[in-house]
């Protein structure tokens, strides 16, 4: 499968470590890859982020105290941190923590080394998904649906709190991106939200995933692959997203501003493309 499409100028392969090509190479064969934070990263940065999420966590916890039964938006679903809609995008230091995990070295050589070009970090946000017991059906990104982002795009899930099957787990399909075995069912732009049913009927439950795990579970997916999550029923979800897309994604652009704080010179070439 070729996974490259054109990017600005020439692209070298980064070296990987033995984590790294791991991952890399389950996206290659079933668009999707699991790790633990601290094989990527170590215990001192985990706790950096674990610790600067808490308030989010604790406050956005609180204002959902008293939601109604089941929601009927998806906005009543998922609270976002740092990206909000007609707001002002927020701006992330260059030096702070959620820069030094998604726009490390690490990760974006990941993303690269699968797509095979230079990558941009599109999106970064930290996630807290709502749980309504009643809640009697799915809505939104909770159904079946394939990303429209890019070709390939890769998302890196990042659990923050213990995720079971009671805590809207992410769910892929294994094989299902473009050029992989169900990449031509309901193929890749034009059928988003495909009949629910018609798609289960069509696929091997074998390939159907549910991604539970503890805090610090990283879910690495290309998402243009037929992917749900956020149904929780007794549990809040805690998570970061980070998407990384080519250069000429459809949606161009980032989500977010930098403070580079003039320290560009001192980032590696892949990071500051991935920025910029």
């Amino acid at each position: 499968m070729s996974t490259a499409s054109d990017s600005a100028g020439a692209f070298e392969a980064p070296a990987l470590d033995q984590v790294q090509q791991r991952i890399v190479d389950s996206l290659r064969e079933d668009g999707i890859a699991v790790a633990g934070f601290e094989e990527l990263f170590g215990a001192a940065l985990w706790q950096e982020l674990a610790d600067d999420v808490e308030p989010f966590v604790r406050e956005t916890a609180e204002k959902f105290r008293d939601a109604a039964p089941a929601p009927e938006s998806k906005s009543e679903i998922i609270a976002r941190r740092f990206f909000v809609k007609k707001k002002e995008k927020h701006v992330f230091p260059i030096d702070g923590a959620w820069l030094r995990f998604a726009a490390s070295e690490t990760m974006v050589d990941i993303a690269n080394a699968y797509r095979g070009l230079q990558t941009k970090l599109f999106y970064l946000d930290n996630w807290f998904t709502v749980p309504y017991a009643d809640a009697d059906a799915r809505i939104a990104s909770q159904r079946w649906h394939r990303d429209p982002d890019d070709s390939h795009v890769v998302k890196v899930f990042t659990y923050f709190s213990d995720v079971d099957e009671t805590a809207g787990p992410f769910e892929y399909v294994r094989s299902s991106a473009p050029g992989l075995k169900y990449g031509g069912l309901f193929p890749w732009p034009e059928n988003e939200y495909p009949p629910q049913d018609e798609l289960l009927a069509a696929i091997d439950p074998g390939d159907v995933l549910t991604l539970t795990g503890p805090p610090g579970t990283m879910v690495f997916a290309v998402t243009s692959g037929f992917h749900r999550g956020g149904f929780a029923r007794l549990r809040p979800r805690v998570l970061s997203i980070c998407t990384y897309v080519a250069p000429d994604a459809p949606k161009q652009g980032h989500r977010f501003k930098v403070d580079f704080d003039g320290r560009e010179s001192e980032l590696a070439p892949q990071v500051c493309f991935a920025l910029r």
